[in-house]
């Protein structure tokens, strides 16, 4: 898998059974966009188990994964997961973790 000027690869695994994904995306999307797709290619259990999860934080939705770092150029580009994500899907979260209280610090 080779990435872009633009793009970052992403290994996504999903607590519930460790089952792993890997994506490459812009690092300009979302986290709510990046969710449609790790949806579409790695289902959570629950309907509402779509926590991500980086480097021990809870990934807000309405961010761009640049703004948590995740971009082509923190580590080379084929090392395969260099970006380690983990869908946390294993209880029926919120609508939206972003509303979290716990989250309201950057």
């Amino acid at each position: 898998m080779t990435t872009g000027p633009n793009q970052v690869q992403l290994t996504v695994t999903r607590k519930s059974d460790d089952s792993t994904v890997v994506l490459v995306v812009n690092e300009k999307i979302t986290v709510g966009e990046l969710k449609t797709e790790i949806r579409s290619r790695l289902p959570p259990k629950f309907d509402q188990g779509c926590r991500l999860i980086f480097n021990g934080k809870v990934l807000r939705s309405k961010r761009k994964l640049k703004h948590y770092g995740l971009t082509n150029n923190q580590a080379p580009p084929n090392i395969l997961g260099n970006s380690n994500i983990v869908m946390d899907d294993s209880k029926n979260w919120k609508s939206d973790s972003s509303s979290s209280s716990s989250e309201q610090s950057d």
